[in-house]
């Protein structure tokens, strides 16, 4: 089974705006719920019912690979 390239969860709206895709989240919200309110993933999947938990790994694995 391929694999999905880590930036097609997302939108590229501008440089300082990159949204999940099929979704009006920013990725700084679910980095934020992680980084700064030390929420797992499956937490923030919760908080958040639009989006997937795959969603919210490809967030966290995006800001990993980018910081």
């Amino acid at each position: 089974m391929p694999t999905k390239q880590i930036t097609a969860y997302f939108n590229f709206l501008s440089s300082e705006d990159i949204r999940l895709k099929d979704s009006r989240i920013g990725i700084e919200t679910i980095l934020y719920e992680y980084i700064d309110c030390k929420r797992s993933p499956e937490e923030i999947a919760q908080i958040y019912q639009t989006i997937s938990l795959e969603q919210v790994y490809a967030t966290i694995l995006y800001y990993l690979q980018n910081k």
